[in-house]
């Protein structure tokens, strides 16, 4: 009877982490801020850069804010200890736990599993879960669009840096029980350059086509990192 109400459990909070990242942000801002859909224009993609192009950097930035809320949501949630008593993290990663959130964001129920590309979502996950090595992945990210002004590009320089950092910590980070892994995360902690591993994975093969039209020269480039012209 306990292992069917683990089992349970676990299942119930999957599903939540899941529907939560499958909740389609720049769909409901679209519709009520300018009463559109943003898979009618564009790229025809439900994701953040899409939403930046067809919606303005203001309501685009609004999008970017709420998908990195979805991840960060199920993360808070976990850090909260608000599931403490109905999982056993030691067997369950809580990384896991946004991961779905991740995978919902790409596969939402919502809009017939075609979503985005969870690098939002992804930002979110990881600055709740390990903030520094968020930072350091967010960080990667805006350089890799100022370099080249590709989304693309700069989105899988993020989640490389990331998946850099999980490795070092891993070897070298903080001891369970400092506290400092509330930042970094622990050291001993293989599931996370693992998880890091799964989430460069998933982005990189999502950007797939991106990088076809980089060497095509179809794709755009984004002026987000552009001073505007006084």
């Amino acid at each position: 009877m306990e292992l069917l109400t683990t089992i349970f459990n676990i299942s119930f909070f999957l599903l939540i982490a899941y529907l939560i990242g499958s909740l389609p942000m720049s769909i409901i801002v679209g519709k009520i801020a300018k009463g559109i859909d943003v898979r009618d224009y564009g790229s025809g993609n439900p994701g953040t850069t899409n939403a930046m192009r067809v919606l303005g950097r203001k309501l685009g930035l609004l999008v970017f804010f709420l998908d990195v809320l979805k991840g960060g949501s199920v993360m808070l949630l976990i850090r909260l200890g608000l599931f403490e008593q109905s999982i056993n993290y030691e067997i369950f990663h809580p990384l896991l736990f946004g991961m779905t959130a991740a995978i919902g964001h790409i596969y939402p129920v919502f809009l017939k599993f075609k979503g985005g590309k969870a690098v939002a979502t992804g930002v979110g996950i990881f600055l709740v879960y390990a903030p520094i090595l968020g930072v350091i992945g967010l960080l990667g990210y805006f350089l890799g669009l100022k370099l080249t002004r590709y989304v693309s590009v700069g989105s899988c320089l993020g989640a490389l840096s990331l998946l850099i950092s999980t490795v070092v910590v891993y070897f070298i980070g903080p001891e369970a029980g400092t506290g400092l892994e509330l930042l970094f995360s622990r050291g001993d902690d293989l599931w996370m350059p693992f998880f890091g591993l799964v989430a460069n994975v998933l982005i990189f093969y999502r950007h797939r086509g991106n990088f076809k039209r980089i060497l095509d020269g179809t794709e755009p480039k984004s002026n987000f990192m552009q001073r505007k012209k006084l």
